[in-house]
């Protein structure tokens, strides 16, 4: 099992495929610059939903999702996918990355991120359907950062403190969730 990213705004484009830990590693990174860089309520939005795709919590196999379903807008469209564009540059120079609870294995996850950034880039706007159920979150994060990591909370906790190693002291995880 594993989770896909698919794109059917453009038609013969193939999957992205990837493992429920490289998903996890994937979705941990784009959190951390999310929660760094986010300003505009659509880009704290952005990062709130990366957040609420911990797959330690939501189930392994279900976080996958297609690059239309991002709650694009007509009108700011070329600034919203400028945004998601510098989060994949940030998570590809490493940014945050002191922070994560484990080391990500770049060999893996770089072709993945960009993949993911061609994707995103070659997203035609003129075939952008604003969708009302393609946003899960309406408002920006409300449950405040975790200390640790500095990545958005979400109601089941800290994303990173939720992917740390189980034997990873209190202290370093003070936003797991303990249904892990």
């Amino acid at each position: 099992m594993g989770n896909v990213v698919t794109s059917r705004l453009e038609p013969g484009a193939p999957d992205l495929r990837m493992s429920n830990g490289l998903t996890a590693v994937f979705f941990d990174v784009l959190s951390l610059a999310a929660s760094r860089h986010a300003r505009t309520p659509w880009e704290l939005r952005l990062a709130q939903w990366l957040v609420e795709h911990d797959a330690e919590r939501s189930g392994l196999g279900v976080v996958g999702f297609d690059v239309s379903e991002l709650g694009w807008t007509l009108e700011s469209f070329e600034a919203q996918r400028n945004f998601l564009l510098q989060l994949i540059d940030a998570a590809l120079a490493r940014e945050g990355w002191e922070r994560l609870p484990f080391q990500p294995l770049e060999s893996s996850l770089f072709p993945v991120l960009t993949q993911f950034r061609e994707r995103v880039a070659s997203l035609p706007r003129q075939d952008i359907c604003v969708e009302e159920s393609a946003w899960i979150p309406e408002d920006p994060p409300a449950c405040g950062r975790c200390e640790v990591h500095q990545v958005y909370l979400h109601a089941l906790g800290c994303i990173l403190c939720n992917d740390a190693p189980l034997d990873a002291p209190p202290a370093e995880v003070p936003h797991r969730s303990s249904s892990r």
